[in-house]
This record gives structure tokens, sequence and C-alpha cells, in this order.
């Protein structure tokens, strides 16, 4: 299977070297490098590691995975990875085993860890727009943390209330097939990729990669957690200085406004306009 790596950066010339420094040790047969207009160091540090780069105007994350993609036509995986995360050579080889065992999986993901030893989210089911509004509303915060991870792994209550799935990011040792898997660490099977178009260019950043993963499950391509992988990720460091929860919420709009009912689209579309 030969496999290739694309990390998107913006302004991520702190965080480039915790990436780049473990693909050396992973067996990648290409490595790109897609920059989004930074204004810091990004290339220089890219191109020090001897990839190549690839610069565009800041099209976000989606458009840049697509154009990295397009210049790489005879790999068969692609392996998407943020700036700021680490993955070690046995947790990259659990992906490459389980998408390579089952032709039927599209894209593969693993577990996400902090750098304090917190597991986060890194995988769940289908979207909710009430999830969505509980968390704006912030009364998820009120819930203490032991009863969140009690809830979701009590059977009963997570099949009545699939939004407790999030709450479930401790590892379990499976390939657990899932909804979505989070974009911050992929391996996508290049056919299952092509096959719907890659990213849709709508999506400027969150939620097109939760996109991509429901294109792939209406197209019969299969989506799952690797449980027995771990990639280390700092979270969000690209969009802190514009505030993540502007475009997280124009992500969230993209989404429902695609997938979901009316009513979706109308609440979508208030907690759009919801003050930050």
């Amino acid at each position: 299977m030969k496999i290739a790596a694309i990390i998107v950066s913006y302004n991520s010339a702190r965080e480039l070297p915790q990436s780049l420094g473990c693909l050396g040790a992973l067996p990648v047969d290409h490595v790109v490098v897609v920059d989004n207009s930074s204004t810091d160091d990004s290339v220089e540090v890219a191109k020090s590691f001897g990839y190549p780069v690839i610069s565009l105007p800041n099209v976000g994350f989606g458009k840049a995975i697509n154009a990295a993609a397009e210049t790489l036509p005879g790999a068969d995986a692609y392996f998407l990875l943020n700036p700021d995360c680490h993955i070690d050579p046995e947790s990259f080889a659990h992906l490459v085993e389980a998408l390579r065992a089952d032709p039927k999986l599209g894209v593969v993901a693993p577990l996400m860890r902090y750098p304090d030893g917190r597991f986060g989210i890194s995988a769940g089911p289908e979207p909710s727009i009430a999830k969505e509004w509980l968390a704006a509303l912030k009364v998820d915060h009120l819930v203490p943390r032991r009863l969140k991870q009690y809830l979701a792994r009590a059977t009963p209550l997570r099949k009545k209330f699939q939004m407790l799935e999030y709450l479930d990011v401790e590892p379990t040792g499976q390939v657990r097939e899932t909804a979505w898997v989070s974009g911050f660490c992929m391996l996508v099977r290049a056919e299952a990729f092509r096959s719907i178009g890659g990213f849709d260019p709508r999506f400027f950043l969150y939620f097109e990669d939760v996109d991509l993963c429901t294109q792939l499950r209406a197209s019969g391509w299969g989506v799952a957690s690797v449980g027995t992988s771990v990639a280390e990720h700092k979270e969000s460091t690209s969009t802190g200085a514009v505030g993540k929860n502007p475009l997280y919420r124009s992500g969230m709009y993209v989404y429902f406004a695609k997938h979901g009912t009316r009513g979706q689209r109308l609440l979508a579309s208030a907690l759009r306009r919801l003050p930050i």
C-alpha cells in the first residue's frame, strides 16, 4: 500500500516539527505540506525537513487536502495529520492494518490524546443539533465528568440517547465502526476519497471531516475508530488567533444545511447567529 502523508499548515511554524518529525519514522512513500498563506516561518520550517510545499491562499483545510491529493495520483491512501500531532510507528501500523484488513473501510482514525494524558473526542455518532445547542449554552459543563463517563458506558442510556457516544473516549482496544472520525489524524483510502470527489470545498474549517465520513458511508464505505492506535494532539493551534467558535459554527451550519432536515437547518441557522 503506497501511502502519501499530507499536512496543512497555517502559521504552524512552532508545531510543524512535531508532525514532520514523526513522519520520518513512518513507512510513508510521499510527504506533502500545503501552506495556507502563513505569515510566520511555516514554509521555511517545512522545507528544512526536505519536503515539498504547496503554497496556496488561505483556502481552508479541505480544499488544501484536495489540492495535495491531486498531485499524488499513485497513492493508495492519504495519511492526513495536523501540524500539532504526533503518532508513533506502532499506532500508525495499527491504522494501516485496519484499512488493509477490511477493503470496505474508507477511512480509519486513531484515538486522540492530549499532552496531559486525557483523551479527546476523535469519533462519534451522527451530528445532533440538540448536542450543539447544549454545548453552545454550556449546559454540558454543569454535568460532572465522572457522571458523563458513567452515562457514556451505560448501555441502555447510550442506545436511547445517541449523543452520549460523544463522551466515550477511553481506549477500547477494538476497531469500532462509527459515523465519523476526526480529521486531526486519519488514514483515507484513496479510491474511496476519489469516488466522492474529496472534501466538499464549501467547508472552510470544522465539519469537513464529518461531512467526508457522511459522504463515504452514503457511498457504501465504512468509517472506523481504531482503539489500539493513539495520536497525541495539542488541538486548535491554527485557529487560536481568530477564535474557534465562529469557524466551528460556520462549519456546523454548512453541514446541517447540506444534510439536515428543515427543522435542523433552522436551528443551525439560529445557533450560528447566537452571540459568542
